[in-house]
């Protein structure tokens, strides 16, 4: 097979896919002949290079991709592009509990919305790596799907639990699941009170602390955040979503973990804090009086400069007046 051969790209494709596709192709083709590179069979090195020295969005760089792929596979070739590694959890059989727990205590867990966004990646995170459900199983959990007692079950799969709060897979869902009922309701006030790091505990485990029933409101408990902490009812989070949220968890864990300061946070004194409430009125009506001071002042600074500005103003017309004088003669 030649390169210029047209390999069939399956029936999923419309016709002006399988077209922008061929396009993405022939230029890689045409850049591989330019460069010295061989187009087919092309290593991973060379198609990296190409994408490099080509950037697009993520979707153009997805069907550059499958454009290659798909001229390889109708050659024979092996598939010429590595699967990319640790995007999901390992499977049940090869579990990593340690590298869970690791995630779980270094993901957020108040503030918004950081805090929200960190609780919904923590279930997500539960899901995926400690019950090792798939993408689309995770995507459709629902409340009825969860039983909380003394044990916590999904899918009636048993969560797991550790020793310390901050990494406890119970408590990452049950923190999920006191809010995910004011977010799916746009209780964002009920949302942003429950992540208020002033009262905040990671002493304690929340997953042995009494669980309110609101969470059940939600139709689904995997809900897609907006940066504003805002939930996209009635659409699953993607799997490309879950895809992308795995990765950059991980790495977040290794490379910089946030350390979050939590508790009651001392307010400076005032002198204002000992004063009775006759006291404060007394106060209230000094400032009520130096405001106006000041706005007599601005009003004299403002007047001043009218009259400066219509000084000028004459003078200029005086002196104009001068100049055109001293010119006719």
């Amino acid at each position: 097979m030649t390169p210029k051969t047209d390999p069939k790209l399956g029936p999923e494709f419309r016709p002006d896919t399988e077209l922008l596709l061929e396009a993405h192709w022939g230029r890689f083709v045409a850049w591989c002949t330019v460069t010295g590179h061989e187009p087919l069979p092309a290593t991973a090195a060379t198609i990296e290079h190409f994408l490099t020295q080509f950037p697009g969005a993520a979707s153009t760089q997805r069907l550059r991709r499958h454009a290659i792929r798909a001229h390889h596979l109708a050659a024979g070739l092996a598939d010429p592009i590595p699967p990319v590694q640790a995007r999901v959890w390992p499977r049940r059989e090869a579990p990593d509990r340690a590298a869970v727990e690791t995630v779980l205590a270094a993901i957020p867990k108040y503030r918004y919305p950081i805090g929200l966004r960190g609780r919904r990646d923590a279930f997500l995170i539960v899901l995926l790596g400690a019950l090792h459900l798939t993408r689309g199983q995770a995507r459709i959990v629902a409340p009825d799907d969860v039983a909380v007692t003394s044990i916590i079950r999904i899918r009636g799969q048993v969560v797991p639990s550790s020793d310390e709060p901050a990494s406890c897979p119970a408590c990452a869902v049950t923190r999920w699941l006191r809010i995910v009922g004011s977010v799916w309701t746009g209780f964002r006030s009920d949302a942003i009170r429950l992540l208020d790091p002033t009262r905040g505990n990671l002493d304690q485990h929340d997953c042995e602390q009494p669980l309110p029933g609101e969470w059940r409101r939600a139709e689904q408990l995997l809900l897609p955040l907006d940066v504003h902490g805002w939930a996209r009812t009635g659409v699953a989070l993607s799997g490309r979503s879950m895809t992308s949220i795995i990765p950059r968890r991980r790495d977040a864990a290794a490379k910089d973990p946030i350390v979050e300061v939590l508790g009651a946070v001392a307010r400076q004194p005032s002198r204002f804090d000992a004063l009775t409430l006759q006291e404060t009125y007394t106060e209230l009506g000094a400032t009520d009086a130096a405001v106006d001071a000041a706005l007599e002042r601005l009003a004299a600074v403002w007047s001043d400069a009218q009259a400066l500005d219509t000084d000028i103003e004459h003078a200029a017309i005086v002196r104009k007046s001068e100049i055109t004088t001293d010119t006719d003669r």
